[in-house]
């Protein structure tokens, strides 16, 4: 616990340092704008934990539906892990009381591996793992700088077959992988295992299928998808980050918010 503490404490020294050092990405907020609530809404209210849960016990409902007229060990549940079995909304308070963004400090952060559990992420995933189904996290944290820390992270938790073989990180850009960010490449690893992916669970569009980050063509692929969202997909809220900002011109903290709440208003 000692050695915890001091390591925390140099971590968060280097944060004040490399802020006096630097102009700061975001202004420290007051509590009060739309991002420090979208925050404190992920860290505290029971309604986040009540939908995180509402998510995880239909996948549960769905596994058991499909366990009984299947061989499991055939099937894959593939994960998100950041605010999907991982909640990171300490970081993004720390990014605004000390004005700084995403990725400063997202490494060091990560390297601390004291992320918790999202609400009912982990009896879900036990409960899979109870019924013989196979276990994959994807993420788009990098691979390079962070593996070690985030098998670490999910170890802790008591996560179940966590592993360098099932747990798939962003990789470099290269000839072989030209998009990192696109997770279907690595989905199409586990399926190249003979395996099909029964159920997928994520924050973002991207941890289901292509996300082209365009608002129109993300609707279009959630409404022609409809009736596999509470079975094969569960979505986990996300009020901090994601694609959606940009899919709808969020480019500006103030002047955008602005613009598009004028264009919604009666």
């Amino acid at each position: 616990m000692k050695k915890k503490i001091i390591i925390s404490l140099i971590i968060t020294a280097s944060i004040i340092t490399a802020c006096r050092q630097h102009a700061p990405t975001v202004k420290p907020g007051d509590g009060t704008d739309p991002l420090s609530m979208a925050i404190l809404f992920q860290y505290y209210s029971s309604e986040y934990k009540a939908l995180a849960c509402q998510a995880y016990n239909s996948g549960k409902d769905y596994l058991a539906l499909i366990a009984s007229g299947n061989k499991a060990s055939e099937l894959a549940v593939v994960v998100d892990i950041d605010e999907t079995v991982l909640d990171n909304s300490p970081y993004q308070a720390r990014a605004i009381v000390d004005g700084f963004s995403y990725p400063e400090f997202w490494n060091e952060w990560c390297r601390l591996a004291e992320a918790k559990p999202v609400p009912g992420s982990l009896d879900f995933l036990d409960f899979a793992d109870s019924l013989g189904f196979r276990i994959f996290y994807i993420s788009n944290r990098k691979k390079d700088f962070v593996l070690d820390a985030t098998l670490q992270n999910l170890r802790n938790e008591g996560f179940p077959q966590v592993s360098e073989e099932t747990v798939l990180l962003r990789e470099e850009e290269s000839e072989a992988n030209p998009n990192p960010p696109d997770k279907e490449a690595r989905r199409n690893m586990v399926r190249s295992k003979g395996l099909e992916i029964i159920l997928l669970a994520g924050d973002n569009l991207g941890d289901f299928f292509s996300d082209t980050g365009k608002q129109a063509t993300r609707d279009s692929l959630v409404f022609s998808n409809k009736s596999l969202f509470g079975k094969t997909y569960l979505v986990l809220p996300n009020p901090m980050y994601g694609n959606w900002p940009a899919s709808i011109g969020l480019t500006g903290p103030a002047d955008s918010i602005m613009a598009r709440l004028k264009e919604m208003s009666f």
